[in-house]
């Protein structure tokens, strides 16, 4: 996707549109379909003339040329073309870059504040001082209570070099930073040393700086005395082909790695001139795995590089390139589809792991009443939303009764047992706070359930390594 192509009809139909939005209609009206113009293009010649003519507002010239751009594309019925507004295509070129200006941070709404989750490391957010946990009430001097994440997320973001003035409330007290906007690199690799020889490595998606977090995670290994990795590309929708063939050459030895079929059924075939990695390799896929991270679950999977673990990926296998039409916004088309080194084709049809482990796709939870965080409930109340209170205690292991909507002296117990576990004072009385804790202890009982893909990608590579170090 890094680079850019054109078609070339496609760009002479652009620029002949330009022509006749510059130029008045009546220079070419002469030409019309005796071939010297082809008849679809002086359809929209005479369409051009007949909504200006008619039309009883003001036409935009350039949003008409975009609009029938738009109209190009999407009638290719393609599901991966795209058509973007100049504001648009800027966004979505930030967004697969993995670069933007701005200070850092991740936020989200918690409580009815935004709330910092987390600041990245060397950030201007953290140079300047802000933490996890603070409580944005001002940017710029200006409320922002009730805007969205969103809204918030636009604000922080400007050119490089700009200032932001920030109010943040922490613990109790309002703090205000002054943070000036840099370029924010996100590094989609996270990785850590699990012990027993074994590595953990997780590509969330292939970025511009994608390779070059991911060497520093297998120098880091390779002091620590790893010899076994699991690779989790789980979820990764894809990004940059490139980064994805440069980090398939850590791990797959000399020779293909992914072949690129063209409209004209020319194959491009990117290789690997790497040594043998030094390391043992398992790798978690799923349903959300998508185009890059195939493309690299396929080269190993082919060149038996490592073991595939989890669940069939997604299966897309076109590639799509980027083209900037300027003022006019930028498209994304499919230009080319890609095969595995065996010449597999995996479009819609994805990849099947070599050991395929099915994740508990249940929800526990899906039969819970609806309740609401603003009825006070307490000893002797009778109804639904005791009943949805109950279920959830249950589901915690902290009521020991079946649910029948009666607040009674077991259901008084299980509250006062969440109360005192979440630090809140133990009254008895379902509240805010109560209906807060509530949320969270369910939400962190769900999040902690065992992630056996990855329990069984750690088993088959101790057992690698033990076959390994005992040859």
């Amino acid at each position: 996707m890094k680079r850019m192509i054109a078609s070339s009809k496609l760009t002479v139909a652009i620029v002949m549109m330009l022509i006749f939005v510059l130029y008045p209609l009546t220079y070419v009206q002469g030409a019309s379909s005796d071939g010297k113009i082809p008849d679809e293009i002086y359809f929209l010649l005479q369409m051009e003339n007949f909504l200006k003519t008619n039309y009883v507002g003001d036409i935009d010239d350039l949003e008409l040329l975009r609009g029938a751009i738009k109209g190009m594309v999407e009638s290719l019925n393609d599901p991966y073309s795209e058509y973007f507004t100049p504001s648009e295509f800027k966004d979505f070129n930030e967004s697969i870059s993995g670069n933007y200006e701005g200070i850092g941070i991740v936020i989200t709404l918690k409580d009815k504040y935004i709330t910092v989750v987390s600041v990245f490391s060397g950030s201007p957010a953290e140079k300047a001082g802000i933490k996890a946990g603070d409580r944005f009430v001002e940017i710029d001097g200006n409320d922002i209570t009730g805007l969205s994440t969103a809204e918030v997320s636009k604000r922080l973001q400007g050119d490089k070099g700009t200032k932001v003035t920030i109010g943040v409330v922490r613990n109790g007290e309002t703090l205000r930073f002054e943070v000036e906007r840099d370029i924010v690199k996100i590094n989609p690799v996270e990785s850590r040393v699990l012990g027993k020889g074994i590595g953990y490595i997780k590509i969330n998606e292939f970025n511009v700086n994608t390779v070059e977090n991911l060497d520093t995670s297998l120098d880091n290994f390779k002091e620590s005395g790893v010899q076994g990795i699991v690779l989790d590309l789980r979820n990764n929708p894809g990004g940059y082909i490139d980064q994805a063939i440069e980090v398939a050459k850590r791990f797959v030895p000399q020779g293909p790695i992914v072949n690129l079929v063209s409209k004209d059924g020319k194959t491009q075939t990117y290789t690997s001139d790497s040594e043998p990695s030094p390391f043992s390799l398992v790798v978690l896929v799923n349903g959300g795995s998508a185009s890059a991270s195939e493309i690299l679950a396929g080269a190993i999977k082919d060149r038996n590089a490592g073991v595939l673990v989890g669940e069939r990926t997604f299966g897309k296998g076109m590639v799509q390139r980027t083209l900037s039409l300027g003022a006019l916004g930028g498209i994304k088309l499919t230009t080319a589809y890609y095969t595995t080194p065996n010449g597999t084709n995996i479009n819609n049809a994805g990849i099947v792991p070599d050991v395929v482990v099915e994740t508990d796709k249940s929800n526990p939870i899906k039969d819970f009443i609806p309740i609401s965080s603003l009825k006070t409930l307490s000893y002797g109340n009778i109804g639904l939303e005791v009943l949805g209170v109950q279920q959830r205690l249950k589901f915690l292991n902290l009521l020991n009764a079946e649910p029948d909507g009666v607040f009674g002296p077991r259901t008084l117990q299980a509250v006062k047992d969440l109360q005192k576990q979440a630090g809140l004072p133990v009254t008895g009385i379902v509240d805010g706070d109560f209906y807060v804790a509530l949320n969270d202890a369910i939400i962190q009982k769900l999040l902690s359930r065992e992630d056996v893909q990855l329990r069984k990608a750690i088993d088959l590579l101790l057992d690698i390594l033990e076959r390994k170090n005992a040859a």
